[in-house]
């Protein structure tokens, strides 16, 4: 695994582009190499749990690993939050009124997901009642998936909805957002277990405002060097204070926010250049939420508990496996997005008009 994080973390190194100032840096494209350097430090960090082998990771991997825990998703959920309000900005009600479809949209996924996965815990000999199944559909339950995003990602476009309806006015819906989004939070420390399903959930709200306000801190950062060299050292310092005392909930709160700033504060100077990462970003959604579908079948084969030669199979055959049915997930979303949901949308469009 050492070798695996090395060989990645070379790829990236290597791709790297120093472009002070870059305009580009929260484009699309941009974004889609950040979230795909974030999928595969998840794909390893989950490979990891399913590991049983007495062959050690060493203890580079798991610092590595430990040092940034659950804060690999924070992208994911800061540009979900950007991309939403940029696209609210672009096109206004029409589109606040096409997110119930959206939601629709989402929710088809994640019933292929489920189905995926329930297969898999019938030839794992796993005895799924028909509640939890039924429950995992929206991610509060699980059948073996990451169910927690699934269900973040569906509430927080919920709560997105609601809040851009109730008010017209950006600045008021962001207020709404930022309640409906702490009241969710307790909802879900209360009734959930572990801080995953809570602790970055803010980092999407936070991707909303940044989306507001962009403007205004571009002119701050690129108009002032010295303004962007101390707000550097300064989320550098509150990042590495914070990471001290992550262990009490509000403050992996704050930890989560300050690491999804800094990163998109050293985006602005430091631009990724990798097609391996584009197709990883591109193929966030299906890498996410499939690639335990191979470990799981993996480690029911006994791989994981093989020596390295073993282990070594294991691993490849898992990532390709993963890679494939992303791919596969890909393909079949974009068909259903092009013959059901974007007709929906367009009957949506034209039925306001």
């Amino acid at each position: 695994m050492t070798i695996v994080l090395l060989a990645f973390l070379l790829m990236i190194l290597f791709s790297l582009r120093i472009r002070v100032f870059n305009p580009d840096y929260i484009s699309h494209a941009a974004t889609t190499q950040i979230n795909g350097i974030f999928v595969f430090l998840v794909f390893l960090s989950h490979f990891s749990g399913y590991f049983d082998s007495a062959i050690s990771y060493s203890e580079l991997y798991t610092t590595f690993q430990g040092f940034l825990g659950q804060l690999v998703v924070t992208t994911f959920l800061f540009y979900s939050g950007y991309g939403v309000c940029i696209s609210i900005r672009k096109k206004g009600d029409d589109y606040v009124d096409q997110l119930p479809i959206k939601i629709v949209e989402l929710l088809t996924s994640f019933v292929i997901v489920v189905l995926l996965f329930a297969l898999v815990g019938a030839i794992t000999e796993k005895d799924y009642d028909l509640s939890r199944i039924l429950l995992s559909l929206i991610g509060w339950k699980s059948v073996g998936n990451s169910n927690w995003y699934m269900f973040d990602i569906l509430l927080l476009y919920v709560l997105t909805y609601v809040a851009f309806k109730v008010t017209k006015k950006h600045a008021h819906a962001l207020v709404v957002l930022l309640l409906l989004s702490l009241g969710a939070m307790v909802f879900l420390y209360t009734f959930q277990e572990g801080g995953r399903w809570y602790n970055t959930f803010l980092c999407y709200w936070l991707g909303v405002l940044y989306g507001f306000g962009k403007e205004s801190y571009e002119r701050l950062m690129f108009g002032h060097k010295g303004c962007y060299i101390a707000t550097g050292i300064v989320l550098l310092a509150a990042f590495l204070l914070l990471h001290e005392q992550r262990s009490q909930p509000v403050f992996f709160i704050l930890h989560a926010l300050v690491f999804v700033l800094l990163v998109n504060h050293l985006s602005m100077i430091v631009a990724v250049n990798s097609p391996v990462l584009t197709w990883l970003g591109k193929h966030i959604f299906g890498i996410y939420l499939l690639q335990r579908i191979p470990m799981i079948l993996g480690q029911y084969a006994g791989l994981a508990r093989g020596g390295a030669l073993t282990t070594s199979v294991y691993f490849v055959g898992s990532l390709l496996v993963t890679l494939l049915l992303a791919v596969g997930f890909h393909h079949m979303t974009a068909f259903l997005s092009k013959r059901i949901f974007a007709p929906l949308k367009g009957r949506a469009m034209s039925a306001k008009a």
